[in-house]
């Protein structure tokens, strides 16, 4: 304006300035010159800058890239590197690094996640899927630095209703909401409240792939119904979780909708909706990794909360009759649910127990002819028997689980099963098998895997006559 008055009132402030103003020419030539002196020092100063940063970008990936190689079971680079048409900002520049600062130093934040486990069948079916769970919760957080929250569904069963009362004798599960899921009456049709929860974070999924035209979704979406029982399979389905709960457009439609398990859980969740259960091989190798105290009993409260009443004596050995005829009389026999006639077991005990033993019997609800027969047995064998007997059911399983001379049983009985995994002064188990002719589907003996538990539960099979089985 001072250079340049084009308009009457630049010219009034002009005519009316100081000497300064009386003189425009010279004051035009003294600003210009100012104003290039600032432009230039401005310039230099700008370009020092982007230089410095751009060099310490470059040599903060360049070391980043030394200190962080590539695991081998890093997330695909077609995961990692995907972008959705909901976020397809690809151009910002990373933020300069700070070279200053030691990479080994930094600590990725724990990323939180859940996962809901569909429960099926009695204790031990519920003692199956909680093992499963233990291994993919301890792959989770010693490969993955990923926290899960646990949730259950239970089955619209009586005998859901009582396995979950008895697991909660476990002190893992006393605070663990069984009926979270509970079922509703809906126009007198039965349905479950939290299956709604599954269908409502698959449909937003599918939603969000037809948006953004990105079926990478579809496969990540799908790894969230847990199937596999392999350890290799839970890395495999864990890493796409990481990738889902990584990935910022997914976040933010789970946030916008509601669509999480629960609203302090807005993110995806894991699921079964089959049955689901650790194999042989998974125990095999949790076993040594925390297994067998996650599924202990708390030796604080187990008498007081009824969850336990009588326990075995140190130097007593335990028998578990299961008595399958009850349960099924008609097909216990081709089932392979018979088990060793009193006699027959008798001569399995003396086989390798001295006169005098103590032998605790714990025969559940099985009848009393039965029960007496078993007594004589192993009396004529000079054994000290003691009856178990008016317990409860997980009384019954608590007193296994409590053995610590020998525990003995079948091996198509899961109590027996898992209290020998689940004993923590357990000298011996024998869990035998029998392979008789009215038996559709023989079976074979097995060695555990996992050295501690090799050392201790044993799995012999013995091929028998139909009359040495009841």
């Amino acid at each position: 304006a001072v250079c340049n008055p084009n308009t009457k009132s630049e010219r009034m402030v002009l005519d009316t300035t100081s000497a300064l103003g009386r003189r425009p020419r010279k004051l035009c030539l003294f600003v210009s010159l100012v104003v290039v002196a600032l432009s230039a020092t401005n310039c230099l100063l700008m370009v020092r800058q982007f230089s410095a940063n751009s060099l310490e970008g470059e040599v903060g990936r360049w070391i980043e890239g030394l200190a962080y190689p590539p695991p081998s079971d890093a997330v695909p680079e077609e995961i990692m590197n995907r972008t959705h048409a909901v976020n397809t900002n690809t151009t910002a520049s990373p933020t300069p690094r700070n070279i200053n600062t030691t990479a080994s130093t930094t600590q990725p934040s724990t990323l939180q996640g859940t996962i809901v486990i569909q429960l099926m069948g009695e204790l031990g079916n519920h003692l199956n899927s909680f093992s499963f769970y233990f291994a993919v919760r301890t792959i989770a957080s010693t490969e993955f630095n990923l926290n899960l929250t646990l949730h259950v569904r239970k089955q619209n069963q009586l005998k859901a209703t009582t396995a979950a009362q008895n697991v909660q004798c476990l002190k893992s599960f006393w605070n663990l909401d069984f009926d979270e899921c509970d079922w509703l009456q809906d126009n007198g049709r039965k349905g479950e409240l939290c299956k709604n929860k599954i269908s409502i974070q698959s449909g937003a999924l599918f939603g969000l792939m037809k948006s953004s035209n990105n079926h990478t979704i579809t496969k990540l979406a799908q790894s969230l119904q847990m199937s596999s029982t392999t350890s290799d399979g839970i890395r495999s389905f864990l890493r796409d979780y990481v990738a889902i709960l990584k990935d910022e457009s997914i976040l933010e439609l789970y946030r916008r909708r509601g669509v999480g398990w629960t609203i302090d859980e807005p993110y995806p969740f894991l699921y079964n909706t089959e049955r689901i259960g650790a194999p042989d091989s998974l125990i095999n190798e949790f076993y040594s990794r925390g297994l067998q105290e996650y599924l202990a009993f708390d030796s604080d409260t187990k008498i007081s909360s009824g969850c336990c009443s009588m326990l075995p004596e140190k130097d007593e050995q335990v028998f578990h009759y299961r008595s399958f005829v009850v349960d099924l009389p008609r097909r216990h026999l081709s089932w392979g649910g018979a088990e060793l006639t009193p006699e027959k077991s008798a001569t399995l005990l003396s086989a390798s127990l001295s006169p005098g033993t103590k032998i605790a019997l714990v025969s559940g609800r099985s009848t009393q002819h039965r029960v007496t027969a078993y007594k004589n047995a192993f009396s004529n064998r000079s054994f000290v028997v003691r009856e178990i007997a008016g317990q409860s059911a997980i009384q019954d399983f608590c007193f296994l689980a409590h053995a610590q001379a020998g525990l003995w049983g079948t091996v198509q009985s899961t109590y027996v099963g898992w209290a020998s995994l689940i004993s923590k002064e357990l000298q011996n188990a024998t869990i035998y098998g029998v392979n008789y002719p009215a038996r559709d589907v023989n079976i074979t003996s097995r060695v555990p895997t996992n050295g501690d538990l090799a050392r201790i539960v044993h799995y012999p099979v013995f091929d028998l006559l139909d009359e040495d089985v009841w």
